[in-house]
């Protein structure tokens, strides 16, 4: 948290930058590489051909085909070719694109304020992006993998055919982009892009595969060759009966003569009407006939699961099925005392949960991983389920029928796996991002439609889900994301069973409020936080600690707007309470009497407010460190009131004394731009004008570094350069 909007000479926009201690990796997995690839060659030297090759060479390209065919497993080929070669090559999943896509801009140079500012709407993330892909000194591959829905890759106001979104076409011949996809249509890419299928592999292909995955105690290459078939060829398809195939001869426990050994039993095994040829005139050629091919050997290894005594794999796998297709915190979700109160799960002990997941990653049903940006070993140890596994499971009868059992059971999962995980804590962000679109894709999954009953204990759990991840969102510079989330939950309210009144539905009400704010928008917050205000009020108090939470945020919204006598009436009010509600040296009171005393010195109360701010940073230097943005917002503020009396060298004093608490990676915040902004001011009022003037020339270059030339913080230094300069 932060404390409240200052006044607009402070210096800087508002609000302030948060920190981010831990973001995603976008480092090409090349740990999957764990045996050849084979039937690509054709593709591959085709693709490592294509960068510089002159005016009309193609830099955009789209691998496309069915789900389980290898376009992952190509592109990671790719990758690991332009690495060896010196590229820099950046692997960013569809389903973490904006969390990848920030990090590329991070590693390319893009500072943490202009990537705060793109991030919070303020200007365009993916011209942001571009701009310093573009300007790269170095060859580049980024690889935008699963982007199985298209147009999350488009920019909001047109199609991805525009090339004006996070897909474009490079200026730079040096410049490559790789993107993994089940949209063939080329349409969708536009003319700019080049499309590749990547189809079923041959039968000596397919057989490669099987031998590699599964070894030879499993059969010849004939027998090889002809279980590729009967698998269509489907690379997803092969890998699973090989490394069932290898799990069966690994093991140690005889597992009878009926158990299936062989490439020709595990053939045998596959129902054969599944398995007509890809050219019968009687077969639907598309995505159903890789799902049909996939749930027929999904089926047979989660029945040998069960001959193992894994009772529960298949209720396990349709717990994660309604999870999101980002990698997965099981630890985090996998909750065996939870699981086992559920009927689904009646007898469910811990040691077969973990028993059922290895049994999951030998069958390739899903992949393991260590995500090298988390901390917490709870969230840092992920599984993704193979898309098509995913899909077949949710097509499922038996998954429809009880959507509403397994709904309730993943809300209470995913709301246990958030206690202790404070959203608006920054050392908590990393395990959010793990969590966040899972609780994202459930909440989204049970409150807005509108086609079954809704139990209102899930209810309340995916309420209390939705305003965690709002917190977190906002907290994490996406105010816009946190209103995609909040506008359809509370807009339809009446589904489940709630009015805009009730309690919980206020309370995202009152995030929803904030996202306006957030987005500088403080005449929309303005609106819809007094309606919070006054449904609070008569629902639950004007003492309570809710409604003065919704009363704080008005007042900066107010104070956002110079309405500066009238924010301070309410802030005096809000603080008075707050000292009676959660104590006057609460992380939040002390917010609320920060804005109060820019209120005051806003007015030209200068010794009242300088008095304010000294109580304030007695509590703050007593309970908090001093190397935070609150902390250095509040010694900014004094600074300016010192200023503002004509103490001049304390003020400069306070100022060096407090930029020399900032660690050289927070160096470009809005906070402290807006520091060495007001120390350049005390310099020149005290009459050293070449100091002040280098001070200022300083500035400006990290304005233009960070904003561009035309932008007005930019242009108000350059112009009072300009005014210094000419006497």
């Amino acid at each position: 948290m932060t404390a409240d909007a200052p006044p607009e000479d402070a210096g800087g926009p508002w609000p302030p930058a948060y920190d981010r201690p831990g973001r995603v990796s976008v480092d090409p997995p090349l740990g999957r590489l764990d045996s050849p690839l084979r039937g690509r060659d054709d593709l591959l030297d085709e693709l490592m051909r294509a960068p510089g090759a002159g005016a009309d060479r193609a830099s955009v390209h789209v691998l496309w085909g069915m789900g389980g065919s290898g376009k992952s497993r190509v592109a990671l080929e790719i990758a690991r070719r332009a690495r060896a070669d010196g590229r820099m090559v950046w692997w960013v999943p569809a389903g973490r694109l904006n969390s990848g896509m920030r990090e590329v801009a991070s590693q390319l140079g893009a500072s943490e304020t202009q990537i705060d500012r793109a991030w919070a709407g303020m200007s365009s993330a993916p011209d942001l992006v571009w701009r310093y892909l573009d300007q790269a000194r170095q060859p580049w591959l980024l690889i935008l993998d699963s982007a199985d829905e298209p147009a999350t890759l488009g920019p909001a106001d047109g199609v991805l055919a525009d090339g004006t979104g996070w897909l474009r076409r490079p200026a730079t011949e040096d410049g490559m982009v790789v993107v993994t996809t089940r949209d063939g249509n080329p349409a969708t890419w536009g003319t700019w892009s080049t499309l590749h299928q990547v189809a079923a592999l041959d039968d000596e292909a397919g057989a490669q595969v099987l031998l590699d995955r599964a070894g030879t105690p499993a059969g010849d290459l004939t027998d090889a060759r002809e279980l590729a078939r009967k698998l269509g060829g489907l690379p997803l398809a092969l890998r699973a009966a090989g490394d069932y195939l290898r799990w069966v001869h690994a093991s140690p426990v005889w597992r009878g003569s009926s158990a299936i050994t062989t490439f020709a039993e595990y053939g045998a095994a596959v129902r054969r009407p599944l398995l007509a040829p890809l050219d019968a005139t009687d077969v639907d050629l598309d995505e159903l006939l890789g799902l049909e091919i996939v749930r027929n050997n999904y089926d047979i290894s989660l029945d040998l699961l069960a001959r193992h005594g894994l009772h529960h794999s298949r209720p396990l796998l349709n717990v994660l099925a309604c999870l999101s297709l980002s990698p997965v915190p099981y630890e985090a979700v996998r909750k065996p005392a939870i699981l086992a109160g559920s009927p689904l799960f009646k007898g469910f002990t811990a040691p077969e949960s973990v028993k059922t997941l290895e049994g999951f990653g030998d069958l390739a049903l899903v992949d393991f991983d260590v995500r090298q940006d988390v901390r917490d070993p709870t969230f840092a140890h992920v599984l993704s389920m193979q898309p098509m596994v995913r899909a077949m499971v949710r097509d499922r009868d038996e998954f429809r029928e009880q959507i509403a059992e397994y709904h309730g059971l993943v809300v209470k999962l995913l709301l246990a796996a958030t206690e202790g995980q404070d959203p608006d804590d920054g050392e908590s962000w990393p395990n959010w991002n793990v969590l966040a679109p899972h609780v994202v894709e459930v909440v989204r999954g049970y409150l807005v439609p509108q086609r079954h009953k809704h139990d209102p204990e899930t209810v309340r759990r995916a309420l209390e889900l939705t305003r965690l991840a709002a917190r977190y969102l906002i907290a994490n510079g996406l105010p816009g994301s946190a209103f995609d989330l909040l506008e359809p939950v509370v807009r339809d309210c009446a589904a489940y069973d709630h009015d805009r009144d009730h309690p919980q539905v206020l309370a995202l009400r009152h995030e929803l409020g904030r996202t306006w704010l957030e987005r500088n928008q403080s005449e929309m917050a303005d609106r819809m936080l007094s309606d919070v205000i006054t449904a609070r009020t008569r629902v639950l108090g004007s003492g309570d600690a809710d409604t003065l939470d919704s009363r704080h945020r008005f007042a900066t919204a107010i104070l956002a707007q110079r309405r500066w006598s009238e924010a301070e009436a309410e802030l005096r009010q809000i603080v008075a309470a707050e000292d009676q509600v959660r104590g006057p040296e609460h992380w939040d009171t002390m917010f609320m009497r920060h804005s109060l005393a820019l209120a005051v010195l806003a007015q030209d109360r200068v010794p009242e407010a300088e008095a304010m701010m000294h109580t304030l940073l007695e509590v703050y230097y007593r309970r908090w460190p001093l190397n935070q943005p609150e902390t250095w917002q509040a010694r900014h503020t004094l600074a300016r009131c010192m200023q503002a009396q004509g103490r001049l060298v304390e003020a400069e004093a306070e100022l060096r004394a407090t930029l020399a608490t900032v660690e050289p990676r927070y160096a470009d915040r809005n906070e402290v731009l807006a520091i060495r902004a007001t120390l350049a001011v005390v310099l020149l009022l005290d009459g050293r004008v070449d100091p002040a003037i280098e001070a200022f020339d300083e500035l400006l270059a990290d304005r233009r570094r960070l904003l561009g030339d035309t932008h007005l913080d930019t242009l108000q230094i350059e112009h009072a350069l300009r005014r210094l300069r000419s006497g």
